[in-house]
C-alpha cells in the first residue's frame, strides 16, 4: 500500500490495480493522441461538447432547463392575469431553484433571482 503524508492513498492504490489489470487498455482511444481541436479554442466549450456527445449532462444544465420551463409557464400565467399571490408563490419556488442553480453552475453562468415586474425580460435571458 502506498502512503502519502502518513495516510493510505486508496484512490492511488485502486488506480494502480486497475492499470495493472489492463483496465486502461480497454478504453477507446487508449494510446492515441488527442485531436488538435481538443486543445484549441475554449477548453470549457470543448469539454461541454465532448461531454454532450458522450451523453453526459451536467446537473446545472438540467436545472437551467427546468427553471426555463417554469419561467415560461409563469410568464404565460401573468399574461392571462393570474392572481398576483399565485404568481408570487410560483416565483418564490423558481427563485429557490435559481439559488440551487447558482450554487452548482460555473460563476459566469449565474443568474439573478426572478422579480414579478421584470419576469418577461428575465425569461428572455434564460432562453
Amino acid at each position: 500500500m502506498g502512503k502519502e503524508q502518513g495516510h493510505v492513498n486508496w484512490m492511488d492504490q485502486i488506480f494502480k490495480e486497475y492499470e495493472r489489470d489492463g483496465g486502461l487498455k480497454n478504453n477507446p482511444g487508449f494510446g492515441k493522441p488527442l485531436p488538435e481541436s481538443a486543445l484549441s479554442g475554449n477548453l470549457y466549450d470543448n469539454f461541454l461538447t465532448k461531454a454532450k456527445d458522450a451523453g453526459y449532462l451536467p446537473l446545472w444544465i438540467k436545472w437551467q432547463k427546468e427553471i426555463r420551463e417554469e419561467l415560461s409557464e409563469a410568464v404565460r400565467l401573468k399574461k392571462i392575469n393570474e392572481p398576483e399571490s399565485e404568481l408570487m408563490k410560483r416565483i418564490d419556488d423558481i427563485n429557490e431553484k435559481v439559488r440551487t442553480y447558482n450554487a452548482i453552475c460555473p460563476a459566469q453562468m449565474q443568474r439573478r433571482e426572478i422579480e414579478l415586474e421584470s419576469i418577461e425580460i428575465q425569461y428572455r435571458k434564460w432562453e
